[in-house]
C-alpha cells in the first residue's frame, strides 16, 4: 500500500513529458521540482521529488516509455486530447470528461496558460464599447501544427470571404511569425479558436488566449464547452448546420456593432466566477486521495497509442489525415490554395 503518512514523505517522479520541446507552449517546459503537482501538493501533505527507481508515485504524460519501467502505483496527465488507458495506469488526470470513473481528475487544459484567472472576470469598469473602439481588424488564426482538417478548412473558407490575417507556421500569410499570441491579437474582434480534434472535455489555450486579448473567439472543439465557459460570450461553429450558415453568421456580427457588443457584453465566466479548477486546492484534494488509495502491484498491459486516437481514428486513417493536413499547408505555401 502507498500512502501519505507521518514517518516519511511520500515519494514522487516525474517522466514522460515535455522539456523545453517548444518554445511557445507553457506545458512544454515542464520542471520536475516546480509544476501544477508540486504546487497543489505544498503544504498539504509531506511529498519528496526523486528519481523513478525510488519513487513511491509516478507522475507520467504521453511523451515517451519511460514510465514502462516503474512498477508502483501510477498517475497518468495529459494536456492532449489523449483518454487515460487503465490497462497501464492507476489514476489519470485530464480535460476529457468522464464523470463516472472514480480514479480520473478532470483538470482542463487551459489552466496552465492563465497566470491569474482573475483577469477573466469582467468588473464594473469593464467597458465594451471601447474595447470594440480599439478594434482595427477583423479576424486572426495562428496556428502551427497543420493537423486540424477542420480548422484547416474553416480558416480557407472564411478568408475567401473576408481576409483572416494568419500569423502562425502554417497557412501564414503575413511574412512574419506571431510569437507572442496575446498582444498579438488585441487589435482583432474575433480570433479563430478552433482545437485540433474534437472530445467531450477537452478545451485548451485557443479559446482563452482570445478572451485574455478581448477578441470575441470563434470556437469549434469541445462539444460540452459551456461546462467551462458562457455560450453567450463566444461564437460556437458547433451551433450552426454546417461551416458556410456559420460564417454567413460571423459576417453579420462583423457588419452589426450592437449584435457584436452582445457578446462582448456578457461574461466569459459562468456567473462571472471563476471556476474551482483554478485553484491548488481543487487538484490536491483528488491528487491526495489518489496517492492514499490503497494500492497492490498487478500486471501492466501497454499499447502504443497515438495522441487524438480515440478523436480521430487509429492506424491508416490517422496516418492519412496527417498527410493530409501537411500537404494542404505545403499546397497553401506554395499558392495553390
Amino acid at each position: 500500500m502507498t500512502t501519505a503518512n507521518k514517518t516519511r514523505p511520500i515519494k514522487i517522479a516525474f517522466s514522460d513529458f515535455m522539456y523545453g520541446y517548444r518554445s511557445t507552449d507553457k506545458l512544454s517546459f515542464f520542471n520536475n521540482s516546480d509544476n501544477f503537482v508540486t504546487r497543489a501538493l505544498n503544504g498539504k501533505i509531506d511529498y519528496k521529488v526523486c528519481d523513478m527507481n525510488e519513487a513511491d508515485v509516478l507522475v507520467y504524460s504521453s511523451f515517451g516509455q519511460k514510465h514502462r519501467r516503474f512498477k508502483g502505483k501510477k498517475i497518468f496527465f495529459s494536456g492532449e486530447n489523449v483518454l487515460p488507458d487503465y490497462n497501464e495506469t492507476d489514476f489519470s488526470i485530464s480535460s476529457c470528461l468522464l464523470p463516472n470513473e472514480p480514479r480520473h481528475l478532470r483538470l482542463p487544459q487551459y489552466i496552465h496558460y492563465v497566470d491569474n484567472p482573475e483577469n477573466l472576470v469582467k468588473t464594473s469598469t469593464w467597458n465594451p464599447t471601447q474595447v470594440l473602439k480599439n478594434k482595427s481588424a477583423f479576424c486572426n488564426f495562428i496556428v502551427s501544427n497543420p493537423r486540424g482538417p477542420e480548422r484547416n478548412r474553416f480558416f480557407r473558407m472564411l478568408n475567401r470571404r473576408k481576409q483572416v490575417d494568419s500569423g502562425g507556421r502554417c497557412f501564414n500569410n503575413m511574412d512574419m511569425l506571431v510569437y507572442d499570441k496575446v498582444s498579438f491579437i488585441k487589435k482583432y474582434k474575433f480570433t479563430l479558436a478552433f482545437e485540433n480534434s474534437q472530445w467531450p472535455g477537452y478545451t485548451t489555450e485557443k479559446i482563452i488566449e482570445p478572451m485574455l486579448a478581448q477578441s470575441l473567439p470563434i470556437y469549434w472543439g469541445n462539444p460540452d464547452v459551456a461546462q467551462d465557459f458562457n455560450p453567450r460570450s463566444f461564437i460556437n461553429i458547433s451551433d450552426f448546420p454546417n461551416f458556410e450558415a456559420a460564417i454567413d453568421y460571423i459576417l453579420k456580427v462583423d457588419a452589426d456593432d450592437e449584435l457584436y457588443l452582445s457578446y462582448l457584453k456578457q461574461p466569459w465566466f459562468n456567473d462571472n466566477r471563476v471556476p474551482d479548477w483554478f485553484t491548488p486546492s481543487y487538484t490536491a484534494n483528488t491528487l491526495i486521495k489518489f496517492i492514499n488509495a490503497p494500492w497492490s502491484a498487478r500486471p501492466r498491459l501497454y499499447t502504443n497509442r497515438g495522441l487524438r486516437d480515440h478523436a480521430i481514428g487509429t492506424g491508416l486513417k490517422r496516418h492519412i489525415t496527417s498527410l493530409s493536413c501537411k500537404l494542404d499547408n505545403l499546397l497553401w505555401t506554395a499558392g495553390w490554395r
